[in-house]
């Protein structure tokens, strides 16, 4: 990533922050497409104008501005954890945080 787009995306995080925006999340804005997405069509509704222009610039230089529609990231399975078995007669614990333990 060069320099100009890097101060692009640093002058985008601090003037939304002052428009009372969303935290942006520099890292998953650069390597995120579905992020950042998100995050360019939020700051274009803003009311900044010069705002929505360098918006627009980021979205021209991450290849967004593209025809063909972002794919969004493949969802991941939960895996649900195994049923606990309960203890059948559990030790009783120590109380090891005292002075002389």
């Amino acid at each position: 990533m060069d320099r100009e787009t890097l101060n692009e995306m640093v002058k985008l995080k601090f003037g939304v922050r002052k428009a009372g925006g969303p935290t942006i999340d520099l890292v998953k804005l650069a390597g995120n497409g579905v992020y950042a997405d998100e995050i360019l069509s939020i700051v274009e509704n803003l009311p900044d104008e010069s705002l929505v222009m360098l918006a627009m610039t980021l979205r021209d230089k991450f290849g967004l501005l593209a025809d063909k529609p972002v794919v969004p990231a493949p969802a991941q399975e939960v895996v649900k954890p195994a049923a606990v078995k309960p203890a059948a007669a559990a030790p009783e614990q120590r109380y090891m945080a005292g002075a002389r333990s």
